[in-house]
């Protein structure tokens, strides 16, 4: 009974946020001890603003059918950084390519993201990359870091090569 029809929204919001909405709109609180990563996104639904705050994503895991590698993501106001800590699929040649990559994108004025200005602004991609990292080790979790044991001649081809008609 909150949300006008036809409201539009654009503050970024994430799944993390139902929960905490889920307890307040219900008037309850959530189990002692129990950590909320999200906030509550009622303000949003009743039409007010929020305050602005950064986003996260964190998916340490394979899915090459998909061109998913290990990455973190950071979207603070108009900016996203997405940071892969090893490998990553080119999505212009559909191609598995090794090595670090940090893409950075102006969303805002770059909604499809195909101008990455990690290298024109390396200082916010280095200050919102610190602030990534400090976000993984908050959450207990570890950055990924090469394995020495890796043998690249015993991957999987899946793991090599994108399969046609993968996303």
């Amino acid at each position: 009974g909150s949300a006008k029809a036809g409201l539009v929204c654009d503050t970024p919001v994430h799944g993390v946020d139902l929960m905490p909405t889920f307890f307040e709109m219900a008037g309850a609180a959530a189990p002692a001890g129990h950590a909320m990563d999200g906030v509550s996104l009622l303000p949003l639904l009743g039409g007010r603003r929020m305050a602005e705050r950064a986003v996260y994503w964190y998916m340490p895991f394979y899915d090459l059918r998909w061109g998913a590698t290990p990455c973190a993501v950071v979207r603070e106001g108009e900016w996203k950084l997405i940071e892969y800590f090893g490998d990553w699929v080119d999505l212009d040649t559909s191609e598995y390519r090794e090595g670090h990559r940090l893409e950075l994108y102006r969303v805002a004025k770059d909604i499809g993201e195909q101008k990455n200005l990690a290298e024109a602004e390396p200082g916010r991609a280095r200050r919102m990359q610190e602030k990534l990292h400090a976000w993984i080790r908050s959450s207990g979790a570890a950055v990924p870091k090469e394995n020495p044991r890796h043998d690249r001649a015993r991957a999987f081809e899946e793991t090599r090569e994108r399969p046609a008609g993968a996303v």
